[in-house]
C-alpha cells in the first residue's frame, strides 16, 4: 500500500510538472510604448517606440508570429527593430539595431546588404532566429525562426522605433480618438499576446498653448507681468509669417483693456533657435493693445517653446481693482482659432479695504454659542493697513460676540492682534500690529455668537477700519419657533369672550427647552398687553413630537395676564409633517425635507396648542390688534444678556372691533402668475404677477392695498429707510424691506417671511397684509388664486 502511494505521489508531481511548463509555455508578452509624442496631419513626424517583453522564458516557440500594424492615415517610411535578453546570453542576439526603409518598392533591411524585399517577403533581423515581412506600408509581421527549450529562462525584449512616419492629411470627423495606436494580432497558439498601444497623439486643430505664472501685482506705473511660455505641441506647429507680417499667419498676444505693452523680451528655447520669432506690438480695431510674434524660422527636431518676459503699462489710472489678461490666438495653423486661451498675468491694485463672505451658516436665535461664517477682510494695496489703526467689527443688536473671531493671514505680510470689546460685546477691535509691505488679505474664523430670540433674519458684521465702514453676512437665523394665532374678535368690556387657539411650533427639535442655565424647570410664558387678562387658565397640549409639558404646574400669572406653561421633557425626535399646496405651496427647497411618492415632507420639532382661550377687556383697551407675547427660558438661552425686549416673540391674538373698520369695495382676486387681477367685476393691470417662493404666496403690498379701497395718498414709501406706511382708518401699518416683523400702530408684529422687492414693487406673502389690514383673505388652491374679501 504504501509503495503505490508513493508511485502515485510521483505521477502527480511529475503531472504538475508537466503542467507547469503548460502554463509557462504559453505565457504572453506584454506590450507598451516607452513614449508619446504629438504629432501633425500631412507631415513626416516620428512616433514612440513600441516595447515587447517576453513574459516567461520559453513562452516564444519557433513559427510564432505577430503582427504589427498602424493606423491607415499613417505610413511607415522607417523603422529600427531591436532586441535582447534579460540574460548575458541573448535568446535572440541582433548586436544593433536594424533599419528597415519602407518605400514604393517594397522594403530594405539595412544591415543585410540593402537587399530590397518585395512586401510579403521574410527577412532576417537575425539569420535563423527573427525575421520580419513588410505586409504593406503601415503593416509589417514579426516572425520567431527557431526552437527553444520550453525549459529556457532566457526571455526575449524587443524594441521597435518608428523613427519616420507620414501621416498623410485626415480630418477629425474621420477619427474615433486622437490616439495613434499600434495595433498586435497574433494567433491564439502564439506565445505573442495581441492588444494595442498608443505610440502618438494626432493634434488635428491648433498645435500649440501658452500658461503664465503667478499673476504679480501693478498700480497706475505699471510694472512687471508674471512669465508667459509658449509651447508647440510638436516640432513646426507654428508656420513662418508671410511676407505681409503681421497680417499673415499671425501669432498675438492681446492685452486687457486700458493697458499697453511697454518692455518684451523672448527667449527661445527647444526647436526654436535664435532669431526664430521676433515681435511687433500693434493696436487692435477695438483698441486693445497686442503683441504680434513673427515666426521667421519654424521650429525643427523638437517642439519650440518660447519664454516672454513683459511689463506693461496702465493708459491712465483706474478707481477700481481688475485684473490683467492676455487672450492668446491667431490666424497661424498653429494657433487654431482668433481667441483660444486666456491667461491670468497681473493684478492691478487700488487702494481700499473691502469685505467679502467665506461661509454662511445657519443658526438659531435666542440660543449661545452658535458658529457663524467666516469672512474677509482684503487690502487694495500694500499699507491700507497702517501701523496703529482699528479695524471694529459690529453685531447688530440682540446678537453679542461669545468667542471672537480667529484672525489669519490668506495673503500678504500684514498682522492683526486683538484689542478690545465693546458695546457690551457687541464689538470686537483689532489693531494693526504689522503694516504690511505686500497686499494683505485677513480671514476671520471660528468665531460664536450669542443671540436674542427678536434678531435679525441676516446675521451680518459691520466692519469699521480705515475708510471702510461695510456689512457681510455670515449667518441666516432662524426663529426657535413659529407662532400662529387663529385670531378671532373682542369687544370692550365684556368677559369670557373666546378666541382661536395659539399654535406653537419648533422650527428645530429641542427649540423649548426643559432646564435654564440654573437647572431649574424652564417655563413659556404667554404675555397679554395691559388691560387684558385670561378669564380662565387656557389649555395646552403637545399635538405633534415628543416634548412634554408639565400639566399640572400650568398657572396663571401676574394678575392672570400671563399664562405660565412648564417644560418638562425636551423634544429629541425629528416630526416629519407634509408641505401643504396652495399658500404653503409644495417647494423644491424645503430645509431638511424629504419626497416620498411624490408628496413633500419637512422636518420640524414638536407642536404644541394652547386653545380654550377666554379673554376680559377693560374699557382702557385701545381699538386694534390685542398683542401677546411669547417669551420664558424655555424659549431662550439669553435671558440675562438680552433686554427683555428682545427676547420674546409676538403675535396678534385677536382684534378689538374698530366701529369704522376699513371696508372692501367688492371681492378681489389675485392669480398666480398673472399681471392681471380683479376688484368686483372691473379688470385692472399691475406691474409685478403673485408668485410662490418657499412655500408662501407673495403678492404686492400696493395693490392688496388698492384693493381694500386705500388709495395712492394713504400708501408712503420711505426710500432711506426703506419702509412703506399704510393708512387704513384707524390702522398704521409699516413693512419694512428685510424685516420679519410689521408695525402695527406701532406694535411690533412677527411674521416668518420678509417683504422683498421685485421689479419695483414690495412683495410679502398675501396673508400677512391682509391681517395687517384687517382684511379676510382665502386660498382658491385649484385656481391657483388668492382672493380678497
Amino acid at each position: 500500500m504504501k509503495q503505490s502511494r508513493l508511485i502515485l505521489l510521483i505521477f502527480t508531481v511529475a503531472c504538475g510538472l508537466v503542467l507547469a511548463s503548460a502554463i509557462a509555455a504559453f505565457a504572453a508578452t506584454t506590450n507598451s510604448a516607452l513614449w508619446v509624442p504629438n504629432v501633425a496631419p500631412d507631415s513626416t513626424a516620428q512616433l514612440g517606440s513600441l516595447r515587447i517583453v517576453e513574459g516567461a522564458g520559453g513562452s516564444l516557440k519557433d513559427g510564432d508570429w505577430v503582427n504589427i500594424s498602424l493606423p491607415s492615415y499613417v505610413e511607415l517610411e522607417q523603422f529600427r527593430v531591436g532586441t535582447g535578453t534579460s540574460s548575458t546570453t541573448d535568446l535572440i542576439i541582433i548586436s544593433s539595431p536594424v533599419t528597415v526603409q519602407v518605400s514604393d518598392a517594397g522594403f530594405t533591411v539595412s544591415t543585410i546588404a540593402n537587399t530590397v524585399y518585395a512586401f510579403g517577403d521574410e527577412a532576417p533581423l537575425k539569420a535563423g532566429e527573427l525575421n520580419i515581412a513588410v505586409l504593406s506600408k503601415n503593416s509589417f509581421n514579426l516572425i520567431v525562426r527557431k526552437a527553444w527549450s520550453p525549459f529556457t529562462t532566457l526571455t526575449l525584449r524587443a524594441v521597435v522605433s518608428f523613427d519616420q512616419v507620414k501621416i498623410k492629411p485626415v480630418s477629425p470627423e474621420d477619427l474615433e480618438s486622437s490616439d495613434i495606436k499600434v495595433t498586435l494580432d497574433a494567433p491564439s497558439t502564439s506565445g505573442f499576446s495581441s492588444g494595442s498601444v498608443t505610440v502618438g497623439k494626432l493634434l488635428t486643430a491648433g498645435g500649440s498653448s501658452i500658461t503664465a505664472a503667478s499673476p504679480t501685482e501693478i498700480s497706475d506705473v505699471g510694472g512687471k507681468i508674471a512669465d508667459i511660455t509658449l509651447r508647440e505641441d510638436f516640432a513646426g506647429a507654428l508656420k513662418v509669417n508671410a511676407a505681409d507680417f503681421p497680417s499673415g499667419n499671425t501669432v498675438k498676444l492681446v492685452l486687457s483693456p486700458g493697458f499697453t505693452w511697454d518692455t518684451v523680451t523672448l527667449i527661445p528655447q527647444g526647436g526654436f533657435g535664435a532669431g526664430s520669432v521676433d515681435y511687433a506690438v500693434y493696436t487692435e480695431k477695438n483698441g486693445c493693445n497686442a503683441l504680434y510674434l513673427k515666426i521667421n524660422t519654424a521650429s525643427s527636431g523638437s517642439p519650440g517653446q518660447l519664454l516672454i518676459k513683459a511689463s506693461v503699462k496702465a493708459n491712465e489710472p483706474f478707481t477700481t481693482a481688475r485684473d490683467v489678461k492676455i487672450t492668446y490666438g491667431g490666424t497661424n495653423p498653429g494657433v487654431g482659432g482668433e481667441k483660444i486661451a486666456e491667461v491670468t498675468v497681473a493684478k492691478y491694485l487700488v487702494s481700499g479695504l473691502t469685505v467679502a463672505a467665506k461661509s454662511t451658516l445657519d443658526v438659531v436665535a435666542g440660543r449661545l454659542n452658535q458658529q457663524i461664517g467666516n469672512f474677509t477682510v482684503a487690502e487694495g494695496m500694500p499699507g491700507d493697513l497702517p501701523a496703529g489703526r482699528l479695524l471694529a467689527l459690529t453685531l447688530p443688536e440682540g446678537a453679542k460676540w461669545n468667542r471672537r473671531p480667529d484672525v489669519t493671514r490668506e495673503a500678504g505680510n500684514g498682522q492683526l492682534v486683538y484689542h478690545s470689546t465693546r458695546d457690551e460685546g457687541r464689538t470686537v477691535v483689532y489693531a494693526v500690529y504689522q503694516p504690511s509691505t505686500s497686499r494683505t488679505i485677513f480671514c476671520f474664523k471660528n468665531a460664536t455668537v450669542d443671540l436674542a430670540v427678536y434678531v435679525p433674519g441676516e446675521l451680518t458684521v459691520t466692519v469699521k477700519g480705515p475708510g471702510l465702514s461695510q456689512s457681510v453676512t455670515v449667518a441666516n437665523v432662524q426663529a426657535p419657533v413659529t407662532v400662529t394665532p387663529a385670531g378671532g374678535t373682542v369687544r370692550l368690556g365684556l368677559a369670557a369672550q373666546p378666541v382661536g387657539a395659539i399654535t406653537i411650533q419648533e422650527n428645530v427639535v429641542g427649540a423649548l427647552r426643559a432646564r435654564d442655565a440654573a437647572v431649574n424647570r424652564a417655563v413659556l410664558k404667554l404675555t397679554l398687553p395691559p388691560g387684558v387678562r385670561f378669564s380662565e387658565k387656557p389649555t395646552a397640549r403637545v399635538t405633534a413630537g415628543d416634548l412634554e409639558l408639565d400639566t399640572t404646574g400650568i398657572k396663571l400669572d401676574d394678575d392672570d395676564r400671563a399664562l405660565v406653561i412648564p417644560v418638562k421633557l425636551a423634544s429629541a425626535t425629528p416630526v416629519e409633517k407634509p408641505v401643504a399646496t396652495g399658500e404653503q405651496g409644495t417647494t423644491e427647497e424645503t430645509t431638511q425635507e424629504q419626497t416620498t411618492a411624490g408628496v413633500a415632507y419637512e422636518q420640524t420639532g414638536s407642536t404644541v396648542v394652547v386653545d380654550n382661550i377666554l379673554l376680559t377687556l377693560d374699557r382702557t383697551v385701545p381699538v386694534g390688534p390685542v398683542t401677546c407675547e411669547v417669551s420664558g427660558s424655555a424659549l431662550s438661552e439669553t435671558e440675562t444678556l438680552f433686554s427683555s425686549s428682545l427676547n420674546k416673540l409676538s403675535c396678534v391674538l385677536a382684534e378689538c372691533l374698530t366701529p369704522a373698520p376699513v371696508p372692501i369695495r367688492a371681492e378681489a382676486v389675485f392669480t398666480i402668475g398673472s399681471t392681471k387681477y380683479r376688484v368686483g367685476s372691473e379688470e385692472k393691470e399691475m406691474e409685478v404677477a403673485p408668485y410662490i417662493k418657499n412655500g408662501r404666496t407673495y403678492a404686492p403690498v400696493r395693490y392688496l392695498a388698492y384693493a381694500a379701497g386705500i388709495g395712492d395718498d394713504q400708501i408712503i414709501w420711505d426710500g432711506t429707510n426703506r419702509t412703506v406706511t399704510i393708512f387704513a382708518g384707524k390702522r398704521v401699518v409699516q413693512f419694512k424691506l428685510g424685516a420679519r416683523y410689521y408695525l402695527l400702530n406701532g406694535v411690533l408684529v412677527s411674521i416668518d417671511a420678509a417683504p422683498e422687492i421685485v421689479s419695483g414693487r414690495t412683495m410679502l406673502p398675501y396673508r400677512f397684509v391682509a391681517q395687517a389690514l384687517g382684511l379676510k383673505a382665502e386660498w382658491d388652491d385649484a385656481k391657483r388664486q388668492v382672493i380678497i374679501r
